[in-house]
């Protein structure tokens, strides 16, 4: 029986590998990343190809995937890993052939400096968890002044946007929560992340950034979050390629 279902094929540029200990569970990276991806009701096909740039490997060109995700990373951009002006080029390419593109994290930053904007630390240090987020337009679901609940863990944000880009949330702590620009979108949080990937991570977290900031963020949590809705929204932005 054959399906009916069209395929896109979303290149998941990895920046980081999961520490041996979250391993044991879960068996790579991008595993999270097929998860967010993988949807019975989509009518779409994603499939993800992932890409280890931080490990030296590179796709060939934009045009090998239809597609393309930049994820999380314990590496800073302003703090400039050698594989990181390689990896701004590249996203330039993807951006000027106007591909639809994620960026997560690390990748929401990433994307923001090799586009015009720019990153530096929080003042405050970590920031963990739920912590407050507002809508500054309708998005993933939410209504415009409504609040956004994701996962975070992240030192570093963009504090100047890249040119063209809407402000879609906001918060105290991290001005540039999410944005868009054509077929660009980035995000802060963590949406790869379920809660017990979460509080696994944590107990890595904890000797950097601290016992009583993991503690809080985890004591935190709200008892339902928008990791769904906005795993959807980027299932559909994605699929947007066979448009």
């Amino acid at each position: 029986m054959t399906s009916n279902l069209s395929s896109i094929r979303v290149g998941v540029l990895l920046c980081d590998d999961l520490h041996e200990e979250l391993r044991t569970r879960w068996p790579s990276y991008l595993s999270l990343f097929e998860t967010l991806l993988d949807s019975a009701e989509s009518e779409t096909r994603l499939a993800a190809v992932g890409y280890r740039v931080h490990a030296g490997e590179w796709p060939d060109r934009p045009d090998v995937a239809d597609a393309w995700l930049v994820t999380g990373s314990r590496a800073s951009v302003h703090e400039a890993p050698d594989w990181v002006a390689p990896l701004q080029a590249f996203v330039r390419e993807v951006d000027a052939q106007n591909r639809p593109l994620i960026g997560v994290c690390f990748g929401h930053q990433l994307v923001h400096s090799a586009l015009g904007g720019r990153t530096e630390r929080a003042a405050q240090g970590w920031n963990l968890g739920a912590y407050p987020v507002q809508c500054e337009v309708d998005f993933a679901g939410r209504q415009a002044g409504e609040s956004l609940s994701l996962l975070a863990v992240h030192q570093d944000q963009v504090i100047e946007a890249a040119p063209g880009f809407e402000r879609l949330a906001t918060s105290p702590r991290c001005p540039w929560y999410a944005s868009r620009r054509g077929r660009t979108l980035t995000i802060q949080g963590h949406p790869e992340f379920d809660r017990e990937f979460f509080n696994a991570l944590m107990q890595r977290v904890r000797e950097k950034a601290g016992e009583q900031a993991v503690s809080e963020a985890i004591a935190g949590l709200p008892e339902r979050d928008d990791t769904q809705a906005v795993r959807a929204l980027m299932r559909a932005w994605c699929a947007e390629a066979a448009r």
